[in-house]
């Protein structure tokens, strides 16, 4: 993730879309969890920061840049599902 988001960005916990807070660094984004209903927020839940919710073009228009730079800048270490689109 961009720390360019840093304070900006947004990410999805289920349907519910959090905010970034504080500094994206190298391994760590903090997003406030205060609006999403606690049975969703147990250890090992998926939060969704490129998805159908949070599309990477919306992503690059929050970073002032395009969809193309955030994908090459994912590392190897993210973990990465490849869904089929459904026609």
């Amino acid at each position: 993730y961009m720390r360019s988001l840093s304070n900006s960005g947004t990410a999805f916990i289920g349907d519910f879309e959090v905010p970034v807070v504080g500094r994206v660094s190298m391994d760590l984004t903090t997003v406030d969890v205060t609006d999403v209903p606690v049975a969703l927020l147990k250890p090992g839940s998926l939060v969704d920061l490129i998805g159908p919710n949070n599309p990477i073009d919306k992503i690059a228009d929050q970073a002032s840049t395009i969809g193309y730079e955030i994908l090459t800048g994912l590392g190897s270490r993210f973990e990465r599902r490849y869904l089929s689109a459904e026609v």
